[in-house]
């Protein structure tokens, strides 16, 4: 179990690239793809949640309502939109960089 009190800090202090790290995985979060168990996704979902800005270098702002759209109105074309977006993302990001910064916020939330 994590410590959650300092999400909105941890959530605050992100960078644009740690936060497009962030939007990636809420969107394998919206669509059914994350692999990590469902504590896990509840507490990247609640740091997605806790953006104070979701703005980034990589993601257009529309990405939010596609998240939105896949966390209360899944469809497949949603999910079309969203496996586009992430593969993308990942494309970019890196699984190394990825798994480092997943680490990193389970570290920060000890």
């Amino acid at each position: 179990m994590y410590n959650l009190a300092n999400m909105s800090s941890i959530a605050a202090a992100l960078n644009s690239f740690e936060r497009d790290c962030t939007i990636t995985i809420a969107l394998k979060i919206s669509d059914n793809s994350c692999k990590m168990d469902d504590y896990e996704k509840s507490v990247f979902i609640s740091l997605y949640d806790s953006l104070a800005t979701k703005e980034t270098d990589f993601f257009e702002s529309s990405v939010h309502d596609i998240i939105y759209l896949g966390r209360n109105n899944p469809s497949a074309q949603t999910y079309k939109q969203i496996k586009k977006l992430r593969e993308s993302a990942m494309d970019m990001i890196t699984r190394p960089k990825m798994k480092a910064f997943k680490a990193s916020i389970r570290e920060r939330l000890i």
